[in-house]
């Protein structure tokens, strides 16, 4: 009988502990937006996916701290993450090397109010012998990293990401 009692209190603390961690997890608005006006390449765009991949590549990252929440969110209660892509730029080949340079930024709201902002930037030459598109998600996808590590202490006005 003790066992059973035993077993039952520890039963409800995990589902009181995982209520409480699913409360603390911080939303995050998908999908991935291109800033409006952005002058990027439609080729990067539609061919490489790359706000499907990034907005992909994100949720997976930052699946122990956040939450995917369908953009627009209308209510803004609790800890919100919105990141956006700024610019995407490509030149090169699978011969001479790609160099792209890649731009993101982010805000992390709370209670509706914007604590702290990032500017993201990735730059690098490299590639060979692979596709541009699979390069460029390849930088999408080290930027989230960079966009998981900033969560741990959002600092506002932090530039993160590697070059630029």
């Amino acid at each position: 009988m003790r066992i059973f009692a035993l077993t039952c209190l520890l039963a409800a603390g995990c589902t009181l502990t995982s209520d409480a961690l699913a409360a603390d997890k911080i939303r995050l608005q998908v999908p991935v937006t291109v800033v409006e006006g952005a002058d990027i390449d439609a080729e990067i765009l539609d061919t490489c996916d790359v706000a499907g991949n990034f907005n992909t590549a994100l949720i997976r990252e930052l699946r122990k701290v956040a939450e995917p929440a369908q953009a627009p969110l209308a209510d803004m209660h609790g800890r919100v993450l919105k990141v956006e892509i700024v610019d995407a730029i490509w030149g090169g080949n699978w011969f001479i090397e790609h160099t792209q340079t890649l731009r993101v930024r982010g805000a992390l709201y709370e209670d509706g109010t914007r604590v702290a902002g990032f500017n993201g930037v990735m730059q690098g030459r490299g590639g060979g012998l692979t596709s541009g598109c699979f390069q460029m998600n390849s930088n999408f996808r080290a930027l989230t990293w960079h966009i998981k590590r900033w969560l741990r202490n959002p600092v506002d006005g932090a530039r993160i990401g590697q070059g630029g």
